[in-house]
């Protein structure tokens, strides 16, 4: 598929359903649709700040507590590709019930851990409800919108979906030094709840025509024509190599803040919503160029942009600069780039996909937390002898692979 493909699959006139009306004109459904998408970011993040706390109380290195987010974003992975096809099967709703419910489990299980094997359990159960919420929420805005009313309002919720990881490790460092590690989690458990109340009473059932048959070899087939796309395969995995590279610094700035710059939780808390300035910064510039230029060009700006960033992370350590305002400096210049750069990564994505909404949105979750739980593993065996420059390494070589990528699969004749 060129990328005239992609300007078609992002700015052809919209079919509105039924639906249409009621997201067009409730601008809370949009809030509970990034509620829903960010139930696992949520879970992902406000417990960063307790890393260290949780090695020490549960007598884990490390590396070991570090698992507790891989495992994490492994489950997260694998589930989405269950929750896809099923929900174009069975409908949004139902996948959303089991999911949510399975979620609260999961963050009842980690509240009450006695063990850091517990608490991995823990997080996979987790894990594994909270994929639905991601799954659903952006088959959801492809079931009603189309065009552009897609792109902008996937931007919406990736501009509100930005404020998670930023404002969430600081709840965490509040919740961490004033009571506990085991706070983080009965705040998720508390959220669950609430959106979960939400969904059964706001949201209604949007998949209108679903498919007729689920089995093994219906996803398999699936999953095969969604995979076959150059144009999905292109945009897919350039952002789930960018996301690896933001879950490297997830895992690995806890410590180097906590531990070896010796500021508190609470304080580590307050740098995230300085970094999460860019990515909002970027979300209203996609907005504004969505319709002027080709999403292969917002798209590459957004790359240009996530490997500055990257490349400033790793250089400063190198050059003996180690500072918290330098590491939150980088941090910003690669969220604003990965604010221009996912919301056009995943229109362009998913919207070749209508009938296999789910399946798409899937297929991309799985490649994005897989690659999220593949750098954290590396993180955990790289720090032995990397030390500091653990996490920067991984983020400028995933963003590295990400351009490489996108650059490498660009079709002969497309426009830049």
């Amino acid at each position: 598929m060129t990328d005239r493909s992609v300007a078609e699959a992002t700015a052809s006139p919209p079919e509105r359903g039924a639906g249409y009306a009621l997201f067009a004109a409730t601008p809370a459904m949009i809030a509970l649709l990034t509620a829903l998408s960010a139930l696992g970011q949520f879970a992902t993040n406000i417990y960063l700040p307790s890393l260290p706390a949780i090695s020490d109380d549960l007598t884990a290195t490390l590396p070991q507590v570090q698992l507790t987010l891989s495992a994490f974003l492994g489950a997260f992975a694998v589930v989405q590709l269950l929750y896809g096809p099923v929900s174009d099967r069975f409908g949004r709703r139902p996948v959303l019930v089991l999911g949510i419910l399975t979620y609260l489990a999961g963050c009842l299980i980690c509240a009450l851990a006695s063990s850091v094997e517990m608490l991995i359990a823990g997080r996979v159960i987790q894990a594994a409800g909270a994929g639905a919420g991601i799954v659903v929420a952006r088959a959801v805005v492809r079931d009603v919108f189309d065009g552009n009313d897609m792109a902008k309002v996937m931007a919406l919720i990736t501009i509100a979906f930005a404020l998670v990881p930023g404002l969430t490790p600081l709840l965490g460092g509040i919740l961490q030094d004033t009571l506990g590690w085991r706070a983080t989690f009965f705040v998720t458990l508390l959220l669950g709840c609430v959106v979960f109340a939400a969904m059964l009473v706001k949201l209604p059932e949007t998949n209108l025509a679903p498919l007729d048959r689920l089995d093994i070899a219906s996803a398999i087939e699936g999953y095969g024509t969604v995979l076959r796309s150059a144009t999905f395969v292109r945009y897919a995995l350039s952002s789930a190599f960018v996301l690896g590279g933001l879950f490297a610094f997830f895992g690995g700035s806890p410590s180097l803040f906590i531990d070896h710059l010796g500021i508190s939780a609470t304080e580590y808390g307050i740098y995230p919503p300085m970094a999460v300035t860019g990515f909002v910064i970027g979300g209203i510039i996609t907005r504004r160029l969505v319709g002027r230029i080709s999403p292969d060009r917002v798209a590459a700006v957004g790359l240009c942009l996530l490997g500055a960033g990257a490349a400033t992370m790793l250089i400063l350590p190198l050059a003996g600069i180690l500072h918290k305002y330098g590491i939150t400096a980088s941090m910003i210049l690669f969220v604003t780039g990965l604010g221009v750069f996912m919301p056009t990564a995943m229109a362009a994505a998913i919207g070749a996909f209508p009938e296999r909404a789910g399946t798409a949105a899937a297929m991309a979750g799985f490649m994005q937390m897989g690659a999220g739980a593949l750098s954290t593993v590396l993180l955990g065996a790289m720090q032995g002898w990397l030390g500091i420059l653990a996490f920067p390494g991984i983020m400028a070589a995933f963003t590295a692979l990400a351009i490489l990528l996108f650059a490498a699969m660009r079709r002969p004749g497309t426009t830049d």
